[in-house]
């Protein structure tokens, strides 16, 4: 999920963005800085509570979507696949590190993704990458970082899947149709994990 590195590492994108990616950028830019704000100050010192919203958040995110992208045709194209690359099983570890209470949250609205929702959907998750480098290293040099486990900031870490999702957009010829039904299903993405933020902070209140 993205954070507020997002911008900053975003001088580590593929410097030839294909026109879907474009809208996406361009069309995605509310959605995407509201749920930034959610954990905008996460790595400030005392703010563990936050750390831990993020991780509860993600883990709830990547449970409800992974399943879908994996059966979606996405995940069956041979070049740029979408791979879970066990960035739910290091939430799991995160989680069960700081004795997080089991939530799952809503089920996402769309769970039978076609390959154009897939890649909206995708971008969301696979987008969060270029911040998670940065994170790491920001947590590594502070002394409270070292309290806070990072398996999903290292699992999350590496760019390149992002890079290949980004190329096999450029592949695609979609219609207008299938272009919006991507924007629509990257910013419904969004709009899932902020209500996933919420839905954890309640479900932390009360735990």
């Amino acid at each position: 999920m993205p954070s507020e590195a997002t911008r900053d590492a975003c001088a580590t994108e593929p410097t030839s963005a294909p026109r879907l990616r474009d809208r996406l950028r361009a069309e995605t830019r509310a959605a995407h800085e509201a749920l930034d704000a959610e954990f905008s100050d996460m790595l400030q010192p005392g703010a563990e509570g936050l750390y831990a919203r993020f991780l509860l958040t993600n883990r709830a995110g990547h449970a409800a979507l992974e399943p879908a992208l994996l059966a979606s045709p996405l995940a069956q194209l041979r070049d740029g696949a979408w791979q879970a690359a066990g960035r739910l099983d290091a939430l799991e570890a995160d989680c069960t590190a700081l004795r997080l209470p089991a939530w799952s949250g809503p089920a996402f609205a769309v769970q039978t993704p076609n390959l154009f929702e897939a890649l909206g959907m995708a971008y969301v998750l696979e987008g969060s990458r270029l911040g998670a480098g940065f994170l790491l290293k920001a947590l590594r040099r502070q002394a409270p970082g070292a309290d806070r486990p990072v398996h999903y900031l290292e699992a999350s870490s590496d760019p390149e899947p992002f890079r290949r999702l980004l190329a096999l957009m450029n592949a695609q010829s979609p219609s207008t149709d299938e272009a919006d039904s991507t924007i629509e299903a990257a910013n419904r993405t969004f709009r899932h994990f902020r209500a996933l933020a919420e839905g954890a902070r309640t479900r932390m209140t009360i735990s």
